[in-house]
């Protein structure tokens, strides 16, 4: 049961902003002072921080910092002593005697610690991603370089006219292609800074078999229906001069099955790339069973590496360089690196 309080003013209150906390990018070993605010009408007499170092609880008493005619501030200080340390507040006094106040409000009675608030030391992420207005670009949709014509489109595509009705038929849906390209981008930037966007995320831009590009063909290029990896770059460099930041798509799931590592991989059994998939029952595993976006298997370290720690590997080159990406969105991140009886998702998000 929650409280008793209807009027969110009367209420005890505390978030994770500068003003109820000290340090919001900490590191671990720091102490940071945590602030809840208790009108008088709350009726709290004291007020003590729980926190669960290593696992175990343990409390910290608050202290009065300020007071006024209608609140009293509390301040206790709290030791990041795990990379995450989580805490909520006991309330003393009150219509109930005692009261917690967790990330979801008030509470007369025990609570579970899912809802705990939480310091976190993990890096932090880059100042600019707080006030982001971002744009998402669906290459292929958004705007072609000139009058769209000139470029040689790949055999798989069904050509459209940048009028023609978009087809929603599950046959060639993906396949048809309208050609809008990263220049298109670049061209229209002034647009998208007057509509208040400073960051653009592009879904993916890697070479594949459809107009959506999640089923990507190599992560080394860059595909040339877009322009290849120098319209990026022009795309890139063009953004930063006006001080606008670009997403990357990358789906850590899967790949498409024309993916020169799972061609490598079903042509050779001995390969490393074999230990990048799941083969079984005859065949191999895909996400949600589509036969075309086969599941990689973070079993093998060398796929790890490839992905995450080769300084050319698919994350890094994308981001080097002061033309590089300023970041990734990730792409079924939820489904990374899980597979039956396999669950390493979170080892594969840190």
């Amino acid at each position: 049961m929650k409280s008793a309080y209807t009027n969110l003013l009367s209420q005890p209150h505390h978030d994770g902003s500068a003003l109820y906390v000290s340090n919001l990018r900490p590191q671990l070993g720091d102490t940071v002072i945590v602030r809840v605010r208790v009108p008088h009408e709350a009726d709290v007499a004291a007020v003590h921080v729980r926190v669960t170092p290593d696992g175990e609880p343990e409390f910290v008493d608050a202290v009065v910092e300020a007071a006024t005619c209608t609140e009293t501030w509390w301040r206790a200080e709290i030791l990041c002593h795990n990379p995450v340390t989580s805490y909520r507040f006991l309330l003393e006094g009150g219509l109930t005697a005692y009261q917690w106040l967790n990330g979801t409000g008030l509470h007369r009675r025990d609570v579970p610690d899912a809802a705990d608030f939480r310091l976190v030391t993990f890096a932090a992420p880059p100042a600019w991603a707080a006030d982001a207005v971002v744009y998402q670009v669906f290459p292929d949709r958004f705007a072609p370089c000139g009058d769209g014509t000139g470029r040689p489109l790949p055999d798989w595509a069904v050509p459209a006219a940048w009028e023609d009705p978009v087809d929603l038929s599950e046959s060639s849906g993906s396949r048809q292609l309208y050609a809008g390209d990263l220049d298109g981008v670049v061209e229209r930037l002034e647009h998208l800074q007057g509509l208040g966007v400073n960051v653009i995320y592009l879904t993916p831009f890697f070479p594949s078999r459809s107009n959506h590009r999640y089923d990507a063909s190599s992560f080394t290029l860059v595909d040339p229906v877009l322009g290849g990896a120098e319209a990026l770059r022009r795309l890139t460099r063009a953004a930063h001069a006006r001080g606008m930041k670009v997403l990357g798509d990358f789906t850590t799931n899967h790949t498409g099955d024309a993916h020169e590592w799972f061609l490598k991989a079903q042509a050779d059994p001995e390969c490393q790339e074999r230990g990048f998939y799941f083969w079984e029952d005859g065949g191999y595993g895909s996400w949600l069973g589509v036969k075309s976006l086969p599941k990689l298997n973070y079993d093998s370290q060398v796929l790890r590496n490839r992905v995450f720690e080769e300084g050319d590997g698919v994350v890094r080159r994308w981001v080097a360089g002061p033309d590089g990406l300023d970041g990734w969105r990730v792409d079924v991140a939820n489904m990374t690196g899980r597979h039956k009886t396999q669950d390493l998702n979170h080892d594969i998000a840190r």
